[in-house]
């Protein structure tokens, strides 16, 4: 991000894309682009009449989840949105997202993972107290049509935590969880005919976010059972090393070049009682620092979602300045994308 953005508070604004100068975000149920002149200009707008009225009301968004997470723009311009029960495309001529892949169960996935053929893959997200079939899906035609790529076996695992591209290895990797032997770290070279389980087993492997070095793979324990730690793996010898510990559950990472940064998730549990999601940066994925931290809010954490720091993703940037957040269910910060100096 360019250096005119100065440090700030953005309200009612939820970050999706950071690029070189401006930043795409959602307000309710639209997107708009948030430049640093600070100008908010709206783009466009998801076709949802169920839940717009209540996207545009901060609790009743929180107590629903009626919110946009995620947002991916494709090589021709199309743009594809991760919405409740829904997967959303937009054509680049169009200003409308449309509905193109219904979730059936659960909300929505975790993440989309868009590889270098411009491929999407999804991971079915959802309770799966029954342990059946997971579906990881996928289209080849921007979100027109999808497929089941691969089907993992009833009682392999509870769901997909993330599908993540590796430009290093031109793999991807996916994540799993949530119980014992249910936690897997694997990749798959040829579109997931073939699945290669690198690590499996219980909280040790349990994550959602991977972050990719040249020569190692850091990830972030997910866990409500254990102490959770931020850990790389060597991509030749597979080591496994604790960089550090953290205060909870690491849900939302990512990265930029060589910048990466995570924060931890307010989900209490008899091991994980700290009430405050924490930021943690890091320049080169091995030494990692705290540089913010805020506190729940007073609603209740099943009902209005448990506190966290969350991230758009960043596209065309060398090299950054600053780091951009969202907070959810966090005082001060909630509903609001922080823009912070990382000098």
């Amino acid at each position: 991000m360019r250096n005119s953005f100065n440090s700030k508070i953005v309200p009612n604004y939820r970050p999706l894309i950071v690029k070189d100068g401006y930043i795409i975000g959602s307000k309710g149920y639209s997107i708009y682009v948030y430049d640093s002149r600070n100008r908010m200009i709206k783009e466009s707008k998801v076709i949802d009449s169920k839940h717009l009225f209540l996207s545009s009301i901060y609790l009743l968004r929180r107590f629903f989840r009626s919110e946009i997470t995620n947002l991916y723009e494709l090589g021709d311009g199309t743009q594809i949105l991760i919405v409740k029960k829904g997967i959303f495309r937009k054509k680049s001529t169009s200003n409308r997202f449309i509905k193109c892949f219904n979730i059936e169960r659960g909300s929505r996935p975790m993440n989309l993972c868009i590889d270098e053929k411009d491929i999407i893959y999804f991971g079915e997200y959802f309770s799966n107290f029954q342990k059946h079939p997971v579906n990881i899906y996928s289209s080849t035609d921007a979100g027109i049509t999808w497929r089941v790529a691969y089907s993992f076996k009833k009682g392999e695992i509870n769901h997909v935590h993330g599908i993540f591209y590796d430009k290093y290895a031109n793999r991807k990797w996916l994540v799993t969880g949530d119980r014992e032997n249910e936690c897997i770290i694997a990749y798959t070279d040829n579109d997931f005919g073939d699945l290669n389980i690198v690590f499996r087993g219980g909280q040790e492997y349990r994550t959602c976010s991977l972050l990719f070095y040249e020569e190692f793979i850091v990830f972030v324990t997910d866990s409500q059972y254990m102490k959770n730690e931020i850990r790389k793996f060597d991509r030749k010898t597979l080591e496994i090393t604790t960089l550090g510990s953290i205060q909870g559950s690491g849900i939302y990472a990512g990265q930029c070049n060589s910048f990466s940064f995570l924060s931890t998730t307010v989900e209490p549990s008899k091991v994980n009682k700290d009430n405050y999601s924490h930021l943690y940066i890091s320049k080169n994925g091995l030494d990692w620092k705290e540089v913010a931290k805020y506190r729940k809010d007073i609603w209740n954490k099943s009902l209005f979602q448990f506190g966290s720091i969350q991230f758009p993703r960043y596209e065309n940037q060398k090299q950054i300045d600053y780091i951009v957040y969202y907070g959810r269910a966090l005082n001060q910060i909630g509903g609001k994308t922080v823009i912070q100096s990382i000098k």
